[in-house]
């Protein structure tokens, strides 16, 4: 059986609201992942955090291969303010738009804002895989909430800083 030791002890983030002894349904992922990847069975213990409650030790009540249920049962850490950090950056190529996301999860930014200009290398996102990442970076980095993605905006050319001729 797993311990409580923080380093060790598998931390996830779930959208539900979390309370001492109110069981949680996992996602099928999640489940997954305790399951086969951590080979966890009922009884291991599990950190949970949503972005609202604070941090949670729960334990499993019940694990399967599509489903598992934990329950909360002591917190460990009550939620902190966030920080009013905001990031606008245009989208680049996949791989170095998925490293800005994961760091600046990690840095402690609350609001990512994909902006697109005259010379952005994408004409789209994915605002999904762009959660997941920031999910698993808040996962692995301890910290207690998920920063929030905006919908992409256009920045007018008016805005653009004027391009200087390379001599």
């Amino acid at each position: 059986m797993h311990t409580s030791n923080a380093d060790t002890t598998p931390r996830l983030f779930l959208p539900d609201d979390l309370a001492a002894d109110v069981a949680v349904m996992l996602s099928d992922a999640q489940a997954h992942y305790l399951g086969r990847v951590m080979r966890m069975g009922p009884g291991d213990q599990l950190r949970l955090f949503n972005g609202r409650d604070g941090e949670w030790l729960a334990r499993l009540d019940s694990i399967g291969r599509k489903q598992a249920v934990c329950r909360p049962e002591t917190r460990l850490r009550p939620q902190a303010p966030e920080t009013d950090i905001w990031l606008a950056f245009a989208p680049l190529k996949r791989e170095a738009t998925e490293l800005v996301v994961e760091k600046s999860t990690e840095l402690g930014v609350s609001r990512l804002c994909p902006v697109f200009t005259d010379r952005t290398n994408t004409g789209r996102i994915n605002a999904e895989r762009w959660r997941a990442i920031a999910i698993e970076a808040a996962e692995q980095c301890e910290r207690l909430s998920v920063p929030r993605i905006t919908a992409p905006m256009a920045l007018p050319a008016k805005y653009s800083l004027p391009t200087m001729p390379v001599t």
